[in-house]
């Protein structure tokens, strides 16, 4: 297949083919290619993969790599989307065992058949005590014991390698990348003091949300995620539909500033009493003092998070 890739100086360049068969591509009509060695193990097949499983898995890595900003934790994706993510409060064996029940019941109905990502070592126990079905597990490490089980399941089991991840398309027969970073800490502008950790946990689910994407978290995992959308609104308003009571209490993040107060708006109404997002719109000083105004805790997040 001629997938037409060129160098900055117009001269055709011939990527390396991995040999490595994909099932099939994003629809099952269609063909899938894979250019380059992809950074991983796999530890276990047990339906050969496809376009979107790889996809999702790495998106689901990432997510749960950089959960270890605050200490590690665990997500599920779908569609290269999260469905529920939870991170650890302490580094016992008990608690990474909870939070991937609590990752997974975040949202059950879209866990279901999605792709599972700690960044913690997978033992016998932890394996043993995730209830739905899977397409994709991804682990940094898994027991030997863990892999004899959940090599009895369909489950793919994913051991990534040392590699650094881009954000990229194709585009006009060129792969068009861009780096991708997640640094600096959120900075508390006014309002009540909340758990840092807990604002840096929505940052860090947010940047993995597309596009005018909102999260809310509460009590070390997601209650609401909202994105794909051409509105900010809309993202906010699907977030706190889907927390419905959980929004009470509730820390949101944005991936990229508030045009306008419509999305506080809907934020206040739903009962969110803290805001992390970045700045930069003309419109900065009015949604800041309409925050104030209403009694919500806004922190500056040191950078735009926003996936398209």
């Amino acid at each position: 297949m001629d997938m037409g890739f060129f160098n900055e100086i117009g001269e055709k360049v011939e990527l390396p083919r991995q040999d490595l068969t994909l099932r099939y591509g994003e629809n099952s009509h269609e063909a899938a290619f894979v250019y380059g060695k992809p950074q991983f193990e796999l530890l276990h097949e047990g339906k050969q993969l496809s376009y979107n499983n790889i996809l999702d898995a790495e998106s689901a890595w990432v997510l749960a790599k950089n959960l270890n900003v605050v200490g590690g934790g665990c997500a599920v994706i779908k569609h290269q989307t999260p469905c529920g993510v939870a991170y650890l409060r302490n580094d016992t064996d008990e608690e990474k065992i909870n939070v991937i029940r609590k990752a997974i019941e975040a949202d059950s109905e879209s866990s279901y058949g999605g792709i599972l990502a700690t960044s913690f070592s997978l033992t016998l126990d932890m394996a043993k005590s995730i209830n739905t079905y899977l397409e994709v597990i991804v682990a940094p490490e898994f027991d030997n014991e863990a892999v004899e089980y959940l090599s009895k399941k369909k489950v793919r089991l994913i051991k990534p390698l040392e590699y650094t991840p881009f954000a990229g398309k194709v585009a006009f027969g060129s792969l068009v990348l861009s780096e991708r970073k997640f640094e600096g800490e959120p900075e508390r502008l006014f309002g009540e003091e909340f758990n840092i950790n807990e604002v840096k946990f929505a940052l860090v689910v947010v940047e993995a949300v597309k596009s005018n994407a909102i999260v809310l978290v509460k009590d070390g995992v997601t209650v609401g995620i909202g994105g794909g959308q051409p509105s900010r609104k809309r993202s906010a308003w699907i977030a706190t539909t889907l927390a419905g009571e959980k929004a009470h209490g509730a820390i949101a993040a944005s991936d990229a500033f508030f045009p306008f107060t419509d999305g506080l708006e809907i934020l206040m109404s739903a009962g969110v009493k803290c805001v992390a997002a970045p700045l930069g719109s003309i419109r900065d000083e009015e949604v800041l003092n309409f925050a104030k105004e209403h009694g919500i805790a806004f922190y500056k997040s040191p950078i735009r998070l926003f996936r398209h």
